[in-house]
């Protein structure tokens, strides 16, 4: 809410709170241009939220640009004066505080702030990926295609919108796949089923740690010692929607397997 008087500290309610507007603030200082009092508001910013919220209302200026307004309670309102170094910033300090004390005493009725609705934009998918993919360059253990994977998932969950599917990939081809075998795969060598499977190898081999909501879509992922054994696989969901990742195992895990073993094992 704006206020055309800027000889008069105004302030309005916003949030349940007396508060003034950064540029009907200004205009009491008499900056020359009132929106230069977010430049000194954004450099002193921790402190002014030490003092409490910084509540902002996006507004349009000119020619339909978006800006971001703050909006001031007494004691942010009186910082930000000290810092102005105005003429006058001791006088205006004064009649901050003596203005907001008349709205308190209820002696001046304050004008309600009425912010425009924003409306919420989605980031462009393409700066979202850059930035996921970013980020599961950190994560340890991951190779080249989960890293991609996890960034499309990532930017999926946040804009709505799948790169790798507006491409074209349902899932990416995943390296030296061959001999690698699920639980269900191993399992039928020595007579286990796959959750028992995953159960020993969790439990007993210390192969692998459950991951419940993993954004990978595995339920399961490698301890440092299951790195030797085991490798990440790229899949496609059910439904052929999209893909997700599947923990597979050297055949050679199957050692571990046999004590608990119910048959035989198998000869290929």
């Amino acid at each position: 809410m704006s206020n055309p008087n800027t000889n008069l500290i105004t302030p309005a309610m916003h949030d349940g709170e007396l508060r003034i507007l950064d540029t009907d603030l200004a205009g009491r200082l008499g900056f020359s241009q009132p929106r230069d009092i977010r430049k000194l508001i954004a450099r002193h910013g921790g402190a002014l939220l030490q003092m409490g919220i910084l509540p902002t209302e996006e507004m349009t200026v000119g020619k339909g640009q978006k800006v971001e307004a703050y909006y001031l309670n007494r004691k942010q309102a009186i910082f930000i004066t000290a810092k102005s170094e105005t003429a006058e910033a001791t006088d205006i300090t004064i009649e901050i505080i003596e203005r907001f004390d008349a709205y308190e005493r209820g002696e001046v009725k304050p004008a309600i702030a009425t912010p425009k609705p924003k409306r919420i934009r989605k980031p462009s998918f393409a700066v979202t990926f850059d930035r996921c993919l970013r980020v599961a360059s950190h994560l340890p253990n991951v190779d080249e295609n989960q890293k991609v994977l996890m960034a499309a998932r990532g930017t999926y969950n946040l804009t709505g919108v799948n790169p790798l599917e507006v491409m074209g990939y349902a899932s990416l081809p995943a390296p030296t796949q061959d001999n690698y075998l699920t639980p269900t795969e191993l399992g039928l060598q020595v007579g286990l089923s796959a959750v028992r499977v995953n159960r020993i190898l969790a439990e007993e081999a210390r192969l692998q740690i459950a991951m419940p909501g993993s954004s990978s879509g595995s339920k399961w992922a490698m301890t440092e010692r299951g790195l030797a054994y085991g490798k990440m696989f790229d899949t496609t969901r059910k439904g052929g929607k999209g893909s997700q990742q599947q923990l597979k195992w050297k055949p050679s895990v199957v050692e571990f397997l046999r004590p608990f073993a119910r048959t035989p094992a198998r000869t290929a």
